[in-house]
């Protein structure tokens, strides 16, 4: 089935030159990605882990990595407050845009190094007013689409097509503060909007070098998410985690990842309720029509994000002291 609508507006809203990099405690850049929480988890056989934590920080969680390594991601300040990250070598830089925002999450890097993700300046909670940005060599670049409650930008590849997704306003003008979820495809200014056939609301996630787009929907039938795939044109229903409650559930500042290969990384739940991070929450890997959950030792829940064409995986885990940590898994 083809996309359902399209709309074609001038996508950039707000254009906004500035040194965006920038640590709001401190110094621009943090070197170590070994600070004393980096540990390697590693088992004797079969894939590596790397703790990750951004130093100072509480609650990191890496979203996304690129061709050469780099990573982006989130993580909690001691104030409180939610800033992105950039960890490139064993170099970490806070994100933090635009000036006087509230928030920030870097969600997703392509192979060029630019960034994107969302933000805030007036609500704390990040339910409103939220606001995709792109972060492209220093210079940021605020959109929405057009008449949306909410934009969140989740995914961008080499040639800097965006996808993510807004919250409409149907709730806020029919009075039930239910406002549905729609996909969407920014390319060279114009959105296009992505929604799965029948679905009650849709997200867009990532789009591969091939013009792939991987999402989630929620299905009317069964009011659960579910993943499915977008090739020119044309949805695809991924099947679910075998024995899952249920797969790609919402929760915890919510993506899965895409590679060129079309290998799939995102989480699904054991028992019911399907909470943020928690013993019944895993990620996996879906390559090759094979699944595989993705679980770092010792972890009491976990999420996968983000994966590179290489096959590294980065995501997120809660410990026995109900710390989040983000990691790197390596194959």
């Amino acid at each position: 089935m083809k996309v359902e609508r399209e709309i074609s507006l001038i996508a950039i809203l707000t254009i906004l030159s500035w040194g965006c990099l920038r640590d709001a405690a401190g110094p621009t850049a943090r070197s170590a990605f070994s600070p004393p929480r980096a540990a390697l988890l590693a088992s004797a056989t079969g894939p590596t882990f790397t703790t990750i934590d951004f130093p100072g920080g509480f609650a990191t969680l890496a979203a996304d990595i690129n061709k050469t390594g780099q990573i982006v991601g989130r993580y909690s300040g001691i104030s409180g407050l939610v800033h992105g990250f950039l960890l490139s070598g064993t170099t970490f830089t806070s994100i933090t845009v635009p000036p006087g925002a509230l928030w920030t999450r870097a969600i997703a890097i392509n192979d060029g190094g630019d960034i994107v993700g969302d933000y805030s300046l007036t609500d704390a909670r990040g339910d409103k007013n939220v606001h995709g940005f792109l972060l492209r060599g220093g210079t940021f670049l605020s959109f929405d689409f057009p008449g949306a409650a909410g934009t969140v930008a989740e995914g961008i590849d080499a040639n800097d097509d965006i996808v993510g997704f807004y919250t409409d306003n149907v709730g806020n003008n029919t009075g039930t503060g239910a406002n549905n979820r729609h996909g969407f495809l920014l390319r060279s200014g114009a959105f296009t909007a992505i929604d799965f056939p029948g679905a009650g609301s849709t997200e867009a996630w990532r789009i591969n070098s091939n013009g792939e787009v991987l999402g989630r929907y929620l299905s009317t039938t069964d009011s659960k998410w579910h993943l499915y795939r977008l090739r020119s044109g044309s949805f695809t229903a991924i099947a679910d985690f075998p024995a899952a409650t249920q797969t790609a559930p919402d929760g915890y500042s919510h993506v899965g990842g895409l590679n060129t290969q079309g290998d799939v990384t995102s989480d699904y739940c054991s028992s019911t309720p399907c909470q943020k991070v928690d013993a019944g929450v895993r990620g996996f890997l879906l390559s090759a029509s094979t699944y595989t959950t993705v679980d770092p030792p010792g972890a009491m829940g976990s999420l996968a994000f983000g994966i590179n064409d290489d096959g590294d995986i980065v995501g997120a885990y809660i410990d026995a002291n109900g710390g989040i940590h983000g990691y790197l898994r390596t194959p």
